[in-house]
């Protein structure tokens, strides 16, 4: 995911870790995101509401990951 969002964000890789706040710290914009979330939808087979598209789901990779998770695991 991280090489995903540098490349796409055109952003060094080492700029970004597990709690960046990648939204909040204006590394990606809103078309990042978008791609982000077309991303996770495809390669997890899952549908993201708007409504879960917060900062406290996506604002890092580690909040993505966890939101990941927890929709994988059912919720």
């Amino acid at each position: 995911m991280i090489a995903f969002i540098s490349e796409d964000a055109g952003i060094d890789r080492a700029e970004i870790g597990d709690d960046t706040l990648l939204f909040s710290e204006g590394f990606i914009d809103s078309f990042t995101m978008s791609s982000v979330l077309a991303v996770i939808e495809e390669q997890k087979g899952i549908q993201i509401e708007m409504s879960d598209v917060t900062l406290e789901n996506f604002d890092s990779l580690s909040r993505i990951l966890a939101f990941v998770d927890r929709q994988t695991a059912g919720g």
